[in-house]
């Protein structure tokens, strides 16, 4: 009886100590990698104001929309990670879009809801900077 208590405590701390240290293998991942749809959140909305634009990103496409001009919808591309900051870049004929989301607090300047994301988006040379969700 006394064995097989020893048994089961020893059991107990090998798989105790191999569940650690599977973990921190896997805490630092390569920050440069390009990510996959597997292993990232794909799906933000993002706004700004002054001029008034938005862009979502979801499923296969970026899309930007401001009122001037009506949606423009760009093919998905897996976001690379550049310091930190997420950033998804696609080109859409001769458009080019690149839209870099960083895990920072940002206000929204007109209606002063708050967003988790700050946004920055490059459209053909242009950027526009907002909140993300």
């Amino acid at each position: 009886m006394k064995y097989a208590a020893f048994i089961l405590l020893g059991t107990l701390i090998f798989s105790c100590n191999a569940s650690k240290q599977g973990q921190s293998a896997n805490a630092a991942p390569d920050p440069q990698r390009i990510e996959t749809r597997e292993n990232t959140r794909t799906s933000y909305t993002c706004l700004g104001n002054e001029p008034f634009w938005s862009v979502q990103v979801k499923g296969n496409e970026i899309i930007f929309r401001t009122p001037e001009e009506g949606p423009i919808s760009y093919p998905y591309q897996a976001p690379q990670q550049k310091g930190g900051r997420k950033v998804f870049e696609s080109k859409a004929g001769s458009s080019n879009i690149k839209v870099a989301i960083e895990e920072v607090a940002c206000t929204d300047s007109m209606s002063g809801e708050r967003f988790p994301y700050t946004a920055e988006i490059t459209k053909d040379g242009k950027i526009y900077r907002g909140c993300a969700k």
